[in-house]
């Protein structure tokens, strides 16, 4: 789990103004647009192949939100027996369904299931090996 804060400029007027201030764009932050709650935001390094069929390949960067309420077909972070795991919730009409590729099973009131957060988004790189190496060489692979 990785917490980053959030750093924003501040532009300092003081005399002439630049004529060039007109054309001054504010650089595009990812965090913008992958993150809603800052305080509430956490992101996790997928580390097995179990969510293939939900495009969300290993190594993949999930970007997950606390605050967020589980509805039907929610990719979640769930912690089952002290070990965190993404998976898909599925509503029954008597609870809720873990599913993956490879499992599926029921969870009971009596499980030792707990919510951890609702995956939001996926991030993965798209290098091929060959071009990793120095500084690209952890792209999307924290």
């Amino acid at each position: 789990m990785i917490r980053r804060e959030r750093h924003i400029p501040k532009q300092i007027i003081s005399g002439f103004k630049s004529p060039a201030d007109d054309y001054l764009e504010a650089r595009l932050d990812i965090n913008d647009i992958l993150v809603v709650d800052a305080h509430a935001t956490f992101y996790f390094k997928m580390d097995s192949d179990a969510m293939c069929g939900y495009q969300i390949p290993e190594n993949s960067v999930l970007v997950v939100d606390r605050s967020l309420q589980v509805v039907d077909g929610a990719i979640v972070i769930l912690a089952l027996h002290g070990e965190l795991l993404c998976r898909c919730l599925r509503k029954l009409p008597d609870g809720w369904e873990v599913v993956s590729d490879g499992e599926r099973f029921c969870v009971g009131k009596e499980s030792e299931l707990k919510l951890w957060g609702v995956v939001t988004s996926v991030c993965y790189g798209l290098i091929p090996d060959a071009l990793r190496v120095g500084r690209y060489k952890n792209v999307c692979a924290l």
